[in-house]
């Protein structure tokens, strides 16, 4: 980790939906190379507070930078800013009519402008790095749903990101499922890549988070390393949920 370099600030953020407001007032730092994990009850903000950080969803208030770009409305800085973040959901949002190279393909050869053949190498580097290279023609619906959620990680990566957003990309899969993608995600923390990762996966949170961010009602309440927060919550709505669920 680098913490004189920045790759994320987030200022006095808010998310509003309609008179619901969802994110209140959300400050944060994620430095060069950290691994940052999100934890909090269910409706807490924590995938709304994600998904602002690349524009999927439009912050009511705030400022915002990523890797040096303030997020703003021009849609060169959003193509600039989707180069550089890689994103993985919860559901896989594969294309059913692609096998898994064109899949893994499509985005640079249309967005980053690569040649096929330059595409097709960098794919089936990534699908390597996964564990699934003798699945490049495989189509989504022959595969397992933590098969497809590597290849989804791998599609990302096809990016070349500087960053990688997480938004619970296990909690649609089946337990038995979980550890494969798991074990990718450690790999890509192993190797230095800037992660934000929401999630329940408490395990996975205290062996390769940084720093844990509890957030609940639209705001991050406690933040620390996974021993503060894990073994010594100071809030008590940190300590009622993490008394739930562990």
């Amino acid at each position: 980790m680098n913490p004189n370099n920045v790759k994320i600030r987030v200022e006095h953020l808010k998310k509003d939906f309609g008179s619901l407001q969802v994110l209140k007032d959300v400050s944060a730092e994620i430095h060069e190379g950290e691994v940052v994990v999100v934890i909090g009850p269910s409706g807490s903000g924590k995938s709304t507070f994600l998904r602002c950080l690349n524009r999927l969803e439009e912050p009511s208030g705030g400022k915002i930078t990523v890797d040096g770009i303030e997020v703003t409305d021009s849609q060169k800085e959003m193509n600039r800013l989707r180069e550089r973040v890689g994103m993985v959901f919860q559901h896989f949002n594969l294309f059913n009519n692609m096998n898994v190279m064109r899949n893994l393909m499509l985005a640079p050869v249309d967005l980053k402008k690569c040649s096929r053949e330059e595409a097709r190498e960098r794919a089936e580097t990534m699908l390597a790095r996964v564990g699934l290279k003798e699945k490049a023609n495989a189509y989504p619906r022959e595969l397992s749903g933590g098969q497809k959620q590597r290849v989804a990680i791998a599609r990302a990566l096809c990016m070349k990101p500087d960053i990688m957003l997480f938004d619970e990309p296990t909690s649609a899969l089946d337990p038995e499922m979980v550890g494969e993608v798991l074990e990718v995600m450690k790999e890509l923390a192993r190797e230095g890549m800037t992660m934000v990762v929401v999630t329940h996966e408490m395990g996975f949170a205290r062996e390769v988070a940084d720093r844990v961010l509890f957030m609940d009602d639209g705001l991050i309440l406690e933040e620390g390393t996974p021993d503060q927060i894990f073994r010594n919550p100071q809030n008590p709505r940190t300590q009622d949920f993490l008394n739930k669920v562990l």
